[in-house]
């Protein structure tokens, strides 16, 4: 329920709702990157060319591209509650089948993990819905920067637990044993989450009362006529909003880089500066590990500003400049030094300063549309989905094109450029949309 005291808004539950859902984020990615090492065993035991393993961890990514934008409208319509909640039940029936399918074939091995994909493209359309209901706008930065830890959290777990497991048991015990933590996850959700608090009033409605109150109109508090009517999120409306096109190309360009470094660092350290592939492997957690620390203390101190009274506006379009020009700036260093040591330290510092994009874009979307926000996260993670496939295509294109990796980066550090800019013009914090 809302409770109204001292000018605050406080749902109970929330809390728990904001554990489970960091959870669901971990659990999330540890079956979305298992694949990326168990995909080694599985090769050997079947036979499989590189473009028949490319052709496996890619169709999770035509699925994912799928459905996130009708969870977000679902979500926002029907409650988050469900949406996430039968998308983390059905991810991991399809983690759990992966080693079945593997053996009845590659055709069906394809369409378990298009279908795993599917069922993953819920996760943040409707995260950013239960959130819009259930986090008091002053935490939502907080609650946000919780939740992107588990991306980077869940990357490092499937990184060190998966080799271990498939060692020490099989490639299929990992799916096995991933697979059961999700129906577990499910078990204590259902019954006891819910869409949005019990007496079903938003913050809107919430935010109304307590600027009644603070007017000392007199005014029944109950009565919020004077509010005024936002719009639906359609289309035409996105298209129309600087700050939809804002958040949207400033996700692009993050993910760019971000998919960039997740993709192919590893390969850069162990191809060009002389990593052995066991030392690559333990570098690369670096940048990763850092982005699970700093994302949360980046969302705290958005809140936090904004709180003690700093211009909404102008922190977010700082804390955005801040990741883009980390970005930028690591992008350009590395072409210029060989060093192993150093290469890793920028791309770490770098990841250190992209986890401001929480302060940035990332809570934007709660800014516009409050209650359609699962909805613009499901279009704004769309694009970025598909930018970062095309950032992998077209560095590996690239690499065959110039004969090295300096144009890589340097193409990087452009995109990163050209999001600042449009970020620090087109952004807005007002309210546009229902």
């Amino acid at each position: 329920m809302l409770n109204v005291s001292n000018g605050a808004v406080s749902p109970s539950g929330s809390r728990w709702l904001v554990f489970m859902t960091v959870l669901a984020v971990y659990i999330c990615m540890i079956d979305r990157i298992a694949i990326s090492i168990a995909i080694i065993p599985m090769a050997e035991d079947n036979g499989w060319s590189p473009t028949v393993q490319g052709a496996v961890m890619s169709a999770f990514f035509l699925g994912y591209v799928t459905l996130q934008i009708p969870a977000g409208y679902l979500s926002d319509r029907f409650g988050g509650k469900w949406v996430l909640g039968l998308g983390v039940l059905f991810w991991s029936l399809f983690t759990l089948l992966t080693p079945a399918s593997a053996a009845l074939g590659i055709t069906v091995l394809l369409a378990c993990r298009f279908l795993m994909g599917v069922a993953e493209a819920v996760t943040w359309p409707s995260i950013y819905s239960l959130y819009s209901r259930w986090v008091h706008p002053d935490r939502r930065a907080s609650a946000v920067g919780l939740m992107n830890s588990g991306i980077s959290g869940g990357a490092v777990i499937a990184l060190i637990c998966t080799p271990w497991l498939i060692s020490v048991w099989s490639w299929q015990g990992a799916f096995y044993l991933y697979g059961v933590l999700g129906i577990l996850w499910f078990a204590v959700w259902a019954p006891l989450a819910r869409s949005r608090p019990a007496d079903k009033t938003d913050w809107d409605m919430a935010e109304a009362v307590l600027a009644t109150a603070e007017a000392g109109s007199g005014a029944d508090q109950n009565d919020v006529s004077a509010q005024p009517v936002y719009p639906r999120l359609t289309v035409r409306g996105m298209l129309r909003s600087r700050a939809v096109w804002a958040i949207a190309i400033a996700h692009i360009c993050i993910n760019w880089s971000l998919y960039l470094v997740l993709s192919w660092f590893p390969t850069f350290i162990n191809r060009e500066l002389g990593a052995d592939l066991q030392l690559a492997g333990f570098l690369a957690l670096a940048p990763t590990i850092v982005s699970l620390i700093m994302a949360p203390l980046a969302g705290r101190l958005f809140d936090r500003l904004v709180t003690k009274g700093h211009d909404r506006l102008k922190v977010r379009r700082i804390m955005q400049s801040l990741a883009f020009v980390g970005i930028t700036a690591a992008m350009m260093a590395i072409t210029l030094t060989d060093s192993l040591i150093l290469s890793v330290t920028v791309i770490t510092l770098s990841n250190a300063l992209t986890a401001f994009s929480i302060g940035g874009f990332a809570t934007n979307h709660l800014d516009i549309a409050p209650n359609q926000s699962g909805l613009l996260m499901g279009v704004t993670n769309t694009l970025a989905a598909v930018s970062s496939s095309a950032s992998v295509f077209v560095s590996g294109w690239i690499q065959d094109l110039s004969g090295g990796w300096d144009a890589v980066f340097l193409t990087a550090a452009g995109v990163s450029v050209f999001g600042a800019v449009i970020y620090g013009c087109l952004s807005g914090v007002e309210r546009e949309f229902d």
